[in-house]
């Protein structure tokens, strides 16, 4: 079943697919959790299926630790390696690229992972600015962005997300929000971005090598159709679309098709 909700048409080709699927990559943001909170028949779902499933996220505000004392206050217990975000994956780029100048642009705690990866941080004079999400960016940090990219520094940026969902509703803006505020300043060339995460290929195939499975003996669940579901269809890996909610989607997962 490619990319579709879980309605009355829909349960017997998704029943069909989920049965014969041979582990999950799920997206975390809006879909395992809201605001770092789990989704409490998401949690049913991950206990029965910890051990062939993969967080494949677009975060880049937090690191596997961080998902990994969440997911084990809840009785889940997974390992680093079943955890691949988007804003460590930038980093490791980053740190991977040779940049001797590397201005980062994220969460504080973001800064110290990087320090642990090797990235040799200098706001000053960078030659590689390195996009996370960022709750402090502000015109300052804007308008220094695009004169650094003039002058031919290099961008990586975690993901293309505009925004994802939070508590009660509301809306949190995302980094490619960001990256749009950029671009509507300066073309940037091709060979100057690096976007790291989905629908990019290379967050679900370190799934994929995670669980030792092609993609299409996998089943990615997610809520963003133009990332997770996008994404995953093109690498020919069947996709399930969160919806009405995360809750209902899981518990449906939970109680219709009796995989956990």
């Amino acid at each position: 079943m490619m990319g579709r909700a879980l309605t009355s048409r829909a349960i017997q080709p998704a029943a069909d697919t989920l049965s014969a699927a041979r582990g999950f990559l799920l997206d975390w943001d809006g879909c395992c959790a809201v605001d770092n909170l789990l989704v409490p028949s998401a949690v049913r779902f991950l206990r029965a299926n910890r051990q062939r499933s993969v967080i494949v996220s677009n975060n880049s505000s937090n690191t596997p630790g961080d998902f990994l004392r969440i997911l084990s206050k809840a009785g889940i217990e997974m390992q680093a390696e079943q955890i691949v975000l988007a804003g460590v994956e930038a980093l490791s780029r980053a740190a991977a690229s040779g940049s001797r100048r590397t201005w980062l642009l994220s969460d504080p705690r973001m800064r110290f992972l990087a320090r642990r990866l090797g990235v040799c941080l200098d706001a000053e004079t960078p030659d590689l600015v390195v996009l996370l999400r960022d709750t402090r960016f502000s015109y300052l940090r804007l308008e220094k962005i695009i004169n650094a990219l003039g002058s031919g520094a290099s961008l990586i940026v975690s993901n293309p997300d505009m925004t994802h969902p939070g508590r009660g509703g509301t809306i949190r803006p995302e980094t490619g929000a960001l990256l749009a505020a950029i671009q509507a300043c300066i073309k940037i060339p091709e060979s100057q971005l690096e976007i790291v995460g989905k629908p990019a290929a290379g967050l679900f195939l370190k799934g994929c090598a995670i669980l030792d499975q092609d993609p299409a003996s996998l089943v990615m669940i997610g809520d963003n159709p133009a990332t997770d579901i996008a994404g995953a269809e093109a690498l020919g890996m069947n996709a399930l679309l969160v919806v009405p909610s995360p809750e209902q989607f899981f518990r449906g997962l939970v109680e219709t098709f009796r995989i956990a």
